[in-house]
């Protein structure tokens, strides 16, 4: 019995030992393939043959070079942050692959030598990252929860329905689908589950795609908006109709436009794994080239209508430091509402030194945020949505008391019935007002 257990055993691992090996080998037969396409070998010069070590693909290297190679695409690693390979002058490789910072990044350890002087000597550049992307999910799913609310509020009360508010709408729709897919492809992340939609290398493109699509669809609905709110207060082109069917081709229409040009040219020029770094391709400029022209525009809707409200302000003789106050609130609440914050990306100083951490996280709490400033700003404290809510409120209570009262009265109304019916039946008044009773006790 245990001579037969013990074959079984046997062959169950030389079967498993077997199916390994021919993994391996159709792995680096593909990572064979994949270094002749990609390195170019020089006559008369000696290599290290390509390896794949079961984490990675090395290609081939020439002898007596290091090799240095991002981390794994599942940890999201920075740039900065390699696996170190040295391939010796024989043509052999003399090591074993040093993935060294890449563990060292997971339990954020890792701290760039060119970084130690800059940064506090308690402070890691990995877990301030980590923690940095926490705080852009966190926020995230704050502001999609904000802007659900929004939206609801925004259809279930027909009163509001007018044209300012359908464009607030489109915008709510514009940034509930940002969040979602940012929402989507952070949650692997946070939590440590595996990044699924990187398996297959066409879905993680078309998320990447969409993703672009929503930022640039959220920056145009932001345009409108600025060009609306500017045409009604200077030049009041839209004081009866607005142009729905144009605004929705530049908020919905444009930016898949942008979005479809983008793809096709990383396609054609980026063959990395889901355009890793698709931020260093000169073609990132379709999508921020684009945006920086639609903000640059609703700046000088911000300044347009400042300038009119001032000179309002100045026909009614206010005060003047009334009117500087005013003009500055104005501007602080349009400048998130028109995207205005989004022109931080043109201050990146990218030295990796004290001022890109403060770019990083003005950045990160601006851009998760955004949904709870557009909540806030446009629902929360709009005087119209809270008068509506006021009216909803003061009904359901009204009718909650019309209602309470109503079954007091009900069971006040049958225990008087039912005193009222004992009394008549004892003096012989009941028998008399149901006939057919009365016929029934003379049949018997």
């Amino acid at each position: 019995m245990n001579s037969s257990t013990a074959t079984e055993n046997y062959h169950s691992d030389s079967t498993d030992n077997t199916a390994e090996r021919i993994a391996l080998l159709r792995l680096q037969y593909h990572c064979h393939l994949l270094s002749n396409f990609n390195v170019t070998r020089e006559a008369n010069e000696t290599y290290c043959e390509p390896h794949y070590d079961k984490v990675r693909c090395w290609y081939a290297a020439k002898a007596n070079t290091t090799v240095i190679a991002p981390c794994p695409a599942e940890l999201r690693a920075p740039d900065h942050v390699v696996a170190v390979r040295y391939c010796g002058v024989d043509g052999q490789w003399t090591n074993l692959s040093d993935y060294k910072q890449c563990i060292d990044f997971i339990d954020g350890k890792y701290l760039p030598k060119d970084d130690l002087s800059l940064l506090a000597p308690t402070q890691e550049l990995s877990r301030s990252v980590f923690i940095m992307r926490d705080i852009y999910f966190g926020c995230s799913l704050v502001s999609l929860f904000f802007l659900c609310i929004t939206l609801f509020v925004f259809c279930y009360f027909r009163s509001l329905q007018c044209n300012r508010v359908t464009i607030h709408k489109h915008l709510v729709v514009s940034f509930i689908l940002r969040f979602v897919i940012i929402v989507f492809l952070f949650e692997p992340l946070v939590f440590g589950h595996d990044v699924y939609y990187t398996r297959l290398d066409w879905f993680c493109k078309t998320i990447i795609v969409l993703s672009q699509y929503t930022m640039v669809s959220n920056i145009l609905w932001m345009f409108v908006e600025g060009l609306f709110l500017h045409n009604s207060i200077v030049v009041t082109v839209f004081s009866t109709d607005a142009p729905y069917k144009l605004f929705c081709a530049i908020g919905w229409g444009l930016p898949g436009v942008i979005a479809i040009s983008w793809a096709i040219a990383m396609h054609l020029t980026m063959e990395t794994s889901c355009w890793q770094n698709n931020s260093q391709s000169p073609y990132s400029y379709i999508v921020s080239g684009s945006i920086l022209l639609a903000l640059a525009v609703n700046l000088f809707f911000l300044v347009n209508i400042i300038r009119v409200l001032v000179t309002k302000l100045r026909a009614h003789n206010t005060h003047e430091s009334s009117r500087i106050k005013k003009a500055i609130r104005a501007t602080v609440i349009l400048m998130p509402l028109l995207g205005l914050t989004n022109l931080i990306m043109l201050f990146n100083p990218n030295d990796g030194g004290s001022y890109a951490s403060v770019y990083q996280v003005t950045n990160v709490v601006l851009h998760s945020n955004q949904g709870i400033l557009i909540s806030i700003f446009y629902c929360f404290l709009n005087g119209e949505v809270r008068r509506v809510i006021r009216q909803k409120y003061r009904r359901i209570k009204i009718q909650r008391i019309l209602r309470n009262n109503s079954r007091r009265y009900s069971r006040t109304s049958s225990c008087v019935l039912s005193q009222t019916e004992m009394k008549l039946m004892s003096s012989g008044y009941f028998i008399v007002a149901n006939p057919n009773l009365t016929d029934g006790l003379r049949r018997m």
